[in-house]
């Protein structure tokens, strides 16, 4: 009898571990939800802004982390011209080139913010974060999901611009070693 209390109390102790790890992660998952969402809002205080980011602040990857670094000073100051307003939208440089991907866009990150912020973070624009398509709805969420398709699987952001009529075209041909 003692065995079988034994092994069921360990077998029990086992299965607690993983849970507990799962619940943990969900609630650290929900927290940085409603932070974004909060920070995305403009909810004041529900984020603090990070004014300096240190040298060597590990950012988790899928393959993973990466570090940021600069050679002027002790680390990345959130307060520069790369991180100012661009104007009336929202965005600044750091929306879209962000210290956790190596101050370059990720595709996978932007799905992740689109995600959590149903497509409404300052990167999701029609101006240039959507597919070219002037007549695009993201009224809704569906419609913001096909708006933004090719930002958020491509990281790609695209103007839609006209080709002048009267443009010269010139077609030019490169001969190499490869024919």
């Amino acid at each position: 009898m003692r065995r079988m209390f034994r092994h069921f109390a360990e077998r029990s102790f086992r299965i607690g571990k993983p849970s507990r790890s799962i619940v943990s992660a969900v609630v650290l998952g929900a927290g940085a939800v409603l932070a974004v969402v909060a920070a995305v809002n403009g909810e004041e205080g529900a984020l603090p802004f990070v004014r300096f980011i240190p040298n060597g602040v590990l950012f988790p990857n899928p393959g993973g982390a990466s570090q940021t670094y600069s050679t002027i000073g002790r680390g990345i100051d959130q307060t520069g011209p790369f991180f100012q307003s661009l104007g009336t939208n929202g965005r600044s440089c750091s929306t879209c080139h962000q210290p956790s991907d190596g101050m370059s866009v990720s595709a996978a990150h932007i799905q992740e913010r689109f995600l959590l912020t149903l497509g409404l973070d300052p990167i999701f624009r029609t101006v240039d974060g959507s597919n070219c398509d002037h007549g695009v709805d993201v009224s809704t969420f569906a419609g913001r999901r096909a708006a933004y398709s090719l930002l958020r699987t491509r990281g790609l952001i695209r103007i839609a611009i006209d080709v002048p009529a009267n443009a010269d075209y010139q077609v030019v041909s490169v001969d190499n070693e490869y024919g």
